[in-house]
């Protein structure tokens, strides 16, 4: 992971597996809010209704980190020149763990004998092996280098908490959305990241790599810009995937109405048995000055 293509090849798997987690779970959220709609629940996973026949209930997700984990592996050791050291050796355990989390997803998907949960236990112990090896990755390094990665790793943080609150209210979107906006801000910050230490773009303003106050101070705020742009496009996915649904022929607001005519309903009953109340309290009262 020490070159450039060594941070964009794993922030573009985190951007794409956020994007589709993020467009999946506002159709399921949509979905939810219809008249006789499905309750909401949270999956690790999601079926791909876009392919055709059996596929589009199959796993495809865990056959994708695996696949990936092949592809990085590659990346690390064959375009290296084969050599494997204490450094890519770190990064090969790293996309070991997210492979085997999608292995672990594929059988999950076959009912094999595992206890339920742990598509969610494979995940976040993935994602606690990268912080792990992050934390032992920065000795030595320059400041600007171990600022960008503690950022890194404030991230890896909020995916474990957002994980396991995922795990715990299985019935909420916001932990499922709180999922996909940290697994994006990972993904888009390993690209700022792969552009600040290792810039290809030739004739590119270098970083200072020793990192006076004010280039961490600028780090701090271009995280900060990282953070709003993902929870944009976060909500901006979702309007676009209201569009599309209503474009459809869904009745995302029918679900909403009958909630409210019921609430609306129930409020003029207590209304008029509160007036039926005040009616029978003003008789007894009249007969009782007559």
């Amino acid at each position: 992971m020490g070159t450039f293509i060594g941070h964009i090849l794993p922030g573009f798997f985190f951007i794409c597996f956020s994007l589709w987690w993020t467009v999946q779970t506002w159709i399921r959220y949509f979905r939810s809010r219809m008249k006789d709609g499905p309750k909401f629940k949270c999956t690790v996973t999601f079926p791909c209704s876009c392919l055709c026949g059996r596929l589009k209930h199959w796993p495809i997700e865990g056959f994708l980190k695996v696949v990936a984990m092949g592809i990085s592996f590659f990346g690390e050791i064959v375009l290296l020149g084969g050599e494997f050291g204490s450094v890519n050796g770190q990064h090969c355990t790293m996309y070991f763990f997210y492979g085997m989390s999608g292995i672990i997803d594929i059988l999950m998907f076959f009912n094999i004998l595992l206890p339920k949960g742990m598509d969610y236990v494979a995940t976040i112990l993935a994602v606690t092996v990268e912080g792990l090896l992050l934390g032992f990755h920065l000795h030595h390094r320059e400041e600007l280098d171990v600022a960008l990665h503690t950022l890194l790793m404030y991230v890896i943080f909020a995916i474990v908490l957002a994980m396991l609150a995922e795990m715990y209210f299985k019935t909420s979107p916001l932990a499922l959305f709180a999922r996909s906006f940290t697994w994006m801000l990972q993904g888009t910050w390993f690209l700022q990241i792969g552009f600040i230490l290792y810039n290809p773009i030739s004739g590119a303003e270098t970083w200072d790599l020793k990192a006076e106050h004010s280039e961490l101070m600028t780090v701090s705020m271009i995280f900060a810009w990282h953070m709003a742009g993902g929870f944009v496009l976060v909500l901006s996915i979702g309007v676009l995937v209201k569009m599309y649904m209503r474009c459809r022929g869904n009745d995302l607001n029918s679900g909403a109405s009958a909630m409210h005519s019921v609430l609306l309903k129930d409020s003029n009953d207590n209304s008029n048995a509160h007036m039926n109340d005040g009616e029978l309290e003003s008789e007894d009262e009249y007969q009782f000055t007559y």
